[in-house]
C-alpha cells in the first residue's frame, strides 16, 4: 500500500522538565510553559518558580486532583515563552522548542 502526500515523520527529542532547567539556566532566561487544559510552569535562571501558598501548597502539586505535576505540564504543554534579560519575549511551539533544545 502506497500513501500519497505524507512527509516521512521525525523524530524529536523528548522536552522534559530537567531539558528546559538547563536551558533557562544557561541562557539566563525567564521560560514559561503553558499547558492550556492544564496550567503553567515558570522557570527563571533554572529554577522552578512556584506558585504562591495562597494559591496552592507546594506538597499538593502533583498529588492532589487539580494540580497537576509539573511533569505532566510540560509532557502536555503547546506553547513556551522564553524572555531574555532584555525583556525581548519569544514564543515557541512545541516543535521549535524541542529543536531550541537540541541545538543547545
Amino acid at each position: 500500500m502506497h500513501s500519497f502526500g505524507q512527509a516521512p515523520m521525525t523524530e524529536l527529542s523528548v522536552i522534559t522538565l530537567e531539558k528546559l532547567r538547563a536551558f533557562s539556566d544557561r541562557s539566563s532566561t525567564l521560560v514559561t510553559i503553558d499547558a492550556p487544559l492544564l496550567g503553567s510552569v515558570m522557570i527563571l535562571n533554572g529554577r522552578v518558580l512556584h506558585k504562591g501558598s495562597a494559591y496552592v501548597e507546594p506538597e499538593k502539586i502533583g498529588r492532589s486532583i487539580g494540580f497537576p505535576s509539573y511533569e505532566r505540564i510540560v509532557a502536555e504543554a503547546s506553547r513556551f515563552w522564553i524572555q531574555h534579560k532584555t525583556g525581548i519575549r519569544n514564543r515557541r511551539g512545541r516543535e521549535e522548542m524541542a529543536k531550541l533544545l537540541e541545538e543547545i
